[in-house]
């Protein structure tokens, strides 16, 4: 990537939001700098959503829309972020990159266009993951179902997929780095400063094998809206997701969601009807379908190659 589509794709990071179809569409068929071109050097963006919706076929451009990214637009930050990717050692990949995890493309128009990377992705066979994910406040049961599930996982030589924030995440990533397995953290903000800060050593570890993995670039924070939106990214590049404790309103059932949606396989390890930390897990077995997980080795009912030591 020549430097000219580095400060485009950076510019589209910091102007558009997280699974933005329109700006997905802008750049897949103009490119990103065309596309950035375009939307920045109108006049009238009446006039340019009107050709845009022509070059678009069908798809509408709200005039709104550009004038928003427009106005967004600061060089000076692009610079910054730049300036601060470089420092890091952070690398942005497109699509057409070796490293793009091409189950990412099973999101349509809400694919991102651009990934962050710190650390590394070649090697790293997220074809062939699982996101173990769950509650920010795990009881001890909750733990040790999380980590057995890891071990499994890891004993197959599976990638750990998860979101680098506290309780069932956290324990799982660390699972990882010390077991010398290879995890990809999906963070919502960018890469250089990954939320939570307390976990900034865990997650430089884990860079070393893996991979801190954004959708948006340099100076960016995360948000709320941004933690939803990266949720859909865990479930993508996984084969499978296992929820592990949570709450009947919470991002792991945001991720559970994605999953079924997209048609991966979703399981769960619930705990008791009263324990307030597994309605979620309840609820996405009633309304996804998901897998009743008895016992970590069957996690070989969500993973194609996975098997159960019983039948070896």
């Amino acid at each position: 990537m020549d430097s000219r589509e580095l400060r485009a794709r950076t510019a589209w990071g910091l102007i558009a939001e997280p699974a933005d179809p329109i700006a997905w569409h802008l750049q897949r068929a103009w490119g990103p700098e065309e596309a950035l071109a375009r939307v920045l050097e109108s006049t009238s963006a009446s006039r340019t959503a009107r050709h845009l919706a022509t070059r678009l076929g069908a798809y509408e451009v709200s005039a709104l829309s550009l004038e928003g990214y427009r106005s967004r637009y600061c060089p000076e930050r692009v610079d910054r972020a730049l300036e601060l990717q470089e420092h890091s050692g952070i690398v942005a990949i497109a699509p057409s990159h070796p490293w793009w995890p091409g189950r990412l493309d099973d999101l349509g128009e809400r694919a991102p266009s651009t990934l962050w990377v710190r650390g590394t992705l070649e090697g790293v066979c997220v074809s062939r993951g699982v996101a173990i994910v769950g509650t920010s406040a795990p009881t001890r049961h909750g733990r040790q179902a999380a980590l057995a599930l890891a071990d499994v996982a890891l004993g197959h030589g599976l990638a750990l997929v998860g979101g680098g924030t506290r309780g069932i995440a956290t324990d799982v990533h660390r699972r990882a780095v010390n077991a010398g397995g290879i995890s990809v953290a999906v963070v919502s903000g960018g890469v250089e400063a990954p939320y939570p800060p307390d976990n900034a050593s865990l997650l430089g570890r884990l860079s070393q094998r893996g991979a801190l993995v954004s959708e948006v670039p340099s100076t960016l924070e995360p948000t709320i809206a941004g933690l939803l939106a990266r949720n859909r990214l865990l479930a993508a590049l996984a084969t499978a997701v296992v929820v592990v404790q949570a709450e009947f309103r919470s991002g792991a059932i945001s991720v559970a969601y994605h999953a079924a949606a997209l048609g991966r396989h979703v399981g769960v390890v619930p705990g008791g009807w009263h324990d307030t930390r597994s309605g979620g897990c309840w609820r996405i077995y009633r309304e996804c379908g998901a897998i009743v997980l008895t016992e970590p080795a069957e996690l070989s009912l969500l993973i194609p190659g996975v098997t159960h030591p019983t039948t070896r």
